[in-house]
């Protein structure tokens, strides 16, 4: 029983670790803003700055340079861009941001 009781905590923080690894494979899906990067819109389940979401306007992509080009915001996997400043944190780099 000792021992049981000494491999909890080491349990614990093995499994905190590996939770927010889960979380990071699972981006995208929301039912709130909240649930997407800061300033990023949740609209149709989807985060407007995940693959295969859509962006109605500049705001929904989370501001900070990020731009909403034909439907899709700049910083997405899918998405588009045309300068630097659109890939806050990144650069532009064949039209695709990279991080």
């Amino acid at each position: 029983m000792k021992r049981l009781l000494a491999i909890l905590p080491i349990l614990a923080f093995v499994l905190s670790l590996a939770a927010p690894s889960a979380l990071a494979e699972d981006y995208g899906k929301c039912g709130f803003n909240s649930d997407c990067h800061p300033g990023v819109k949740c609209s149709s389940g989807r985060c407007a700055d995940s693959a295969g979401s859509s962006c109605g306007f500049d705001s929904d992509c989370g501001g900070g340079g990020a731009k909403c080009n034909s439907g899709k915001c700049s910083t997405a996997p899918d998405g588009k861009c045309s300068f630097n400043s659109e890939c806050p944190g990144g650069s532009c780099s064949s039209g695709v941001c990279k991080f």
